[in-house]
């Protein structure tokens, strides 16, 4: 079992825990994109992994997540699955589609680049 789901994050060192958020966060979008990010896991994470996006030196990927960020009521993306699915079901009906047009800013950006970043970001702190 990943460390992550026995100990939580605080188990991981800080540029493990950059690893981890920033790879799982293009695993989730291209599975369905951002709202599928935040209906999984991964979601329960959005604001650490801004913050690991920026650390790793993507960001504009940490800018399209951000701005996904900016659906929920005052910025508050419920740590707990089920309130954070009810409140991304509660959202306002622009929503898919604002979360649609992040979405291709995303596949327009490429996550090939991304996880470049994130491989040179990994050499340079596990080196």
């Amino acid at each position: 079992m990943p460390i992550r789901f026995e100990r939580g994050l605080q188990a991981l060192s800080p540029a493990e825990r950059n690893v981890f958020l920033v790879w799982c966060y293009p695993a989730a979008v291209n599975d369905g994109g951002h709202a599928s990010f935040f209906y999984n896991t991964q979601g329960e994470f959005a604001h650490e992994t801004v913050q690991a996006l920026e650390e790793i030196g993507a960001p504009e990927y940490g800018k399209l997540l951000d701005r996904a960020i900016d659906l929920f009521p005052d910025r508050s993306v419920p740590r707990d699955i089920e309130e954070r699915n009810a409140a991304l079901s509660a959202l306002p009906d622009d929503s898919d589609e604002r979360l649609e047009k992040l979405d291709d800013e995303f596949y327009a950006l490429g996550d090939d680049e991304l996880l470049s970043r994130l491989t040179v970001y990994w050499n340079r702190h596990n080196g």
